[in-house]
């Protein structure tokens, strides 16, 4: 069904600006507070931009891209090749992603599996990974397939990719954010998974079709993997690495952060160590992750309940996380084993709780696996 004149005139103005690769939601919120129609983005065209802030190479972009017919041959090729186009203010754009201070314009979504709702679980780490934790990575995608959770990854070599595949050996279903445009296969070897992929689940980009990747776009893509899950595990990471910016982001916007721990010593384990001595949940079985209750996630779904990022923020702290913190002030710091003894709490639910408080800024890591109130 072909959208309505004015979700037409929405759709077009935001693939105009989302294709400088530049800007995200935060610059069509401006354009809204002049109060015009959306229709008027385009048809003002430079001298509107201009007053907008939008940068001399963007305009001059969008300006070749009009005259060049690009927006409607775009749109048509996304018809024809069943291509998904969602905006930042269509209902079905994923509430998840609005809580981003830098959600994505517009998403290119190809797949069976348009709408989907289930817990959601993003699973990342190098490409480089070693045979342990390419298998750990199968495993734990074929393990969330079997408990009900989508599988969300970066569908890059090594992690991503084993990740994928386990969720897809385990009937499950699982979405790809790629750092191309969705009719790019990137790795190239990735052409069989991504076509799997989109029989039971969906590629995801934010970048338009036939885009290349480049190295800087990569790092982009994370906020969104980060986005999309709620509860983030890094496999294998170095401490330089786009899974470690996926880690981080995601604590940023309030989701659960797991690490596997790794070997001392080995470079690809040095980040995701790291993760784990500086707060991050420690993933020490599968029975123990999945068995640990989490929040709901919800993967483009209409609407979502959940609070905001700013109210997650501010929220009074439960019963739970008020007798730790009373515990943690009156020692100074503490393990979670003593935490879990003295609480009466078991060890998996304080380190979910100490994990969501970290994220919340109300403790931090003091090392070697301690935890203290934190002095903001």
């Amino acid at each position: 069904m072909p959208p309505r004149v004015g979700e037409a005139d929405v759709l077009r103005s935001l693939l105009l600006l989302n294709a400088c690769q530049y800007y995200d939601a935060r610059k069509w919120e401006e354009f809204e507070a002049l109060g015009m129609e959306a229709e008027a983005f385009v048809s003002e065209g430079p001298q509107l931009w201009t007053k907008l802030g939008v940068t001399e190479r963007c305009r001059s972009l969008m300006s070749k891209l009009l005259a060049a017919g690009w927006l409607e041959r775009e749109i048509e090729r996304c018809e024809e090749m069943g291509v998904r186009l969602i905006t930042c203010r269509d209902a079905i754009y994923p509430a998840a992603l609005r809580e981003l201070p830098d959600a994505p314009l517009a998403l290119y979504v190809t797949g069976r599996r348009i709408a989907l709702r289930s817990r959601s679980l993003a699973v990342v780490g190098t490409r480089h990974c070693s045979s342990y934790g390419a298998r750990v990575s199968r495993d734990l995608g074929r393990a969330a397939a079997a408990q009900g959770w989508s599988v969300v990854s970066g569908g890059a070599r090594g992690v991503d990719g084993e990740a994928h595949a386990g969720c897809l050996e385990g009937g499950g279903v699982t979405a790809a954010v790629l750092g191309t445009g969705v009719d790019v296969i990137y790795p190239a070897e990735h052409r069989g998974l991504f076509g799997k992929i989109r029989e039971t689940g969906m590629l995801i980009s934010e970048f338009a079709l036939g885009t290349k990747g480049e190295a800087w776009r990569f790092p982009r893509r994370n906020r969104i993997v980060a986005g999309l899950a709620s509860r983030t595990v890094v496999v294998e990471a170095p401490e330089r690495s786009g899974a470690m910016i996926t880690a981080r982001l995601a604590a940023e916007a309030g989701r659960e952060v797991w690490a596997v721990p790794g070997r001392i010593g080995d470079e690809r384990c040095e980040g995701s160590n790291r993760l784990i001595f500086d707060g991050a949940i420690p993933m020490i079985g599968l029975g123990e992750f999945f068995g640990v209750t989490d929040a709901q996630g919800k993967l483009f779904d209409l609407p979502d309940e959940r609070p905001s990022r700013a109210s997650d923020a501010h929220a009074s702290p439960g019963e739970d996380e008020k007798t730790l913190l009373a515990l943690l002030a009156n020692h100074g710091d503490s393990t979670v084993d003593i935490l879990a003894d003295e609480a009466k709490m078991s060890a998996a639910e304080v380190f979910r709780k100490l994990s969501v408080m970290a994220m919340r800024g109300l403790i931090c890591s003091s090392g070697s696996g301690r935890y203290r109130v934190s002095d903001g």
